[in-house]
């Protein structure tokens, strides 16, 4: 909790310092009148109200309501999917708690039309022979319900290529399908978590740029990736499998092992939320250990049976997304329309709370707008919060709000571009700035998980 606390006080910090830019002379020039304050000659010297900062930090470490807040996120409400029913509560309930510490126009806004709604109820998946074994996974999100437990034999199926399609037509009817290879786990060699010293900050700061590395090359590939994958489930609803199995994928870090699983949705398409891509079998995603035990007996041509239920239900095809906004309206005359804002992503993934990804920066930006209420502060330019829906499913909330309130890029329509997800395509024209885009001052944003904030 401390941890957390400390990223409080230091957005707040930081939020101090945007907000006490000293009151600026009244100028006869109607041009820079007509600028926002941040363009405006600075100050040599910020007058800054220390006192506030003490009282900010007993509060903050004195007075928290950090655990409270995150218990009722995470363990109270839970997984929160874009569209689903836990995601309305959490958008529901971060309102109604910013209108009870006293914020102004708490309020939700749709930024558009998701896709399916979509709720996990129960998954259970076992090795039933050559031995018994209790396994480890969860529905992909957006995987219909087996209608029940169905049990068959287990095939492994590794489709690289558009040839390789060919080798399982009319051979995977009534079978649970293992999709994809085995690969490698990496042993645990190094902590989980280690706190960057002072070499190893400088070495990200500079972050050079490279022509080619791995996620340039995951990018390259990827319209070639996508269109595979759709014949492989197209092959898969022609073909009638009982269900279908995936690894859990490998983790941008130490990966997922441990019995830990990547339970997102790139395994079954960009669009599984739409119904009019919906996957066409009940799929889940299984731990990488427990996968791995099935997939060595197949290629020992050891018969394997699975036994699998999967019991999930859709709750509406076409489910809009919502941010929740809310204000603590600024003091002064001349700088009350200017906004500085913070925020943190609400959804999560389907099978995890989301505690750090990214439930612990919104229930920071939260205590940042109760700490600010609790102690009556009166700001000079507008404090704004936004809570931000559909990221990890292409960052949609927010990037639906700035379109709304800000600006945006226009997005090339050639055939080729509108295959692609809108954060591959090409722009296709300058930036479309919109007028409250000059009322914004800045931005403080966390998604990193815990830990004090090292910089900015």
């Amino acid at each position: 909790m401390l941890k957390k606390n400390f990223f409080v006080i230091s957005i707040l910090c930081l939020i101090s310092l945007a907000l006490s830019a000293a009151d600026k002379k009244s100028d006869t020039n109607s041009t820079e009148a007509a600028k926002p304050s941040y363009e405006l000659p600075q100050p040599a010297k910020e007058n800054l109200d220390l006192t506030m900062y003490q009282r900010i930090r007993d509060e903050g470490l004195g007075h928290s309501h950090i655990m409270e807040y995150a218990f009722a996120l995470a363990d109270g409400i839970g997984p929160r999917l874009t569209g689903s029913p836990n995601l309305k509560r959490a958008n529901e309930w971060t309102r109604d708690q910013l209108t009870a510490m006293g914020c102004s126009n708490a309020h939700l806004e749709d930024w558009g039309e998701f896709g399916m709604g979509w709720q996990q109820l129960n998954t259970w998946v076992r090795m039933a022979s050559p031995d018994t074994a209790v396994f480890i996974a969860q529905a992909s999100p957006w995987s219909p319900s087996s209608n029940g437990a169905v049990s068959g034999p287990a095939v492994s199926v590794e489709i690289k290529k558009d040839e390789d399609l060919d080798k399982y037509k009319g051979k995977l009817g009534g079978k649970i399908v293992l999709l994809g290879e085995m690969r490698d786990v990496k042993p645990v060699d190094k902590p989980l978590f280690e706190r960057e010293d002072e070499k190893a900050l400088a070495k990200i700061a500079e972050y050079p740029l490279v022509e080619e590395n791995e996620y340039a090359q995951y990018l390259r590939d990827f319209p070639k990736r996508m269109e595979l994958q759709a014949k492989i489930w197209n092959l898969l609803a022609s073909e009638h499998p009982l269900g279908v199995i995936l690894p859990s994928r490998d983790g941008r870090n130490a990966g997922g092992s441990g019995g830990t699983i990547f339970d997102d949705s790139r395994g079954i398409g960009q669009y599984a939320y739409k119904r009019e891509k919906a996957i066409p079998v009940p799929v889940v995603v299984m731990a990488i250990e427990n996968y791995g035990r099935v997939y060595r007996l197949l290629k020992s041509n050891v018969p394997v049976t699975i036994e699998m239920n999967v019991d999930t239900k859709f709750t509406g095809d076409h489910e809009h997304g919502f941010d929740t906004i809310a204000e603590i309206p600024g003091s002064d005359p001349k700088l009350k329309d200017e906004v500085v804002m913070v925020g943190g992503h609400l959804d999560s993934w389907a099978s995890g709370t989301g505690a750090t990804d990214n439930g612990a920066g919104t229930v920071v930006a939260m205590e940042v707008m109760r700490i600010l209420n609790a102690l009556q502060v009166k700001p000079r330019r507008t404090i704004r919060i936004g809570l931000w829906t559909g990221e990890e499913q292409g960052e949609f909330g927010s990037a639906g709000y700035v379109k709304q309130h800000f600006g945006f890029v226009p997005l090339s329509t050639a055939p080729d571009q509108l295959k692609l997800p809108e954060w591959r395509r090409k722009p296709a024209g300058p930036v479309q700035l919109k007028p409250e885009q000059e009322k914004i001052s800045g931005y403080f944003n966390v998604d990193n998980g815990s830990g004090k904030i090292l910089g900015v």
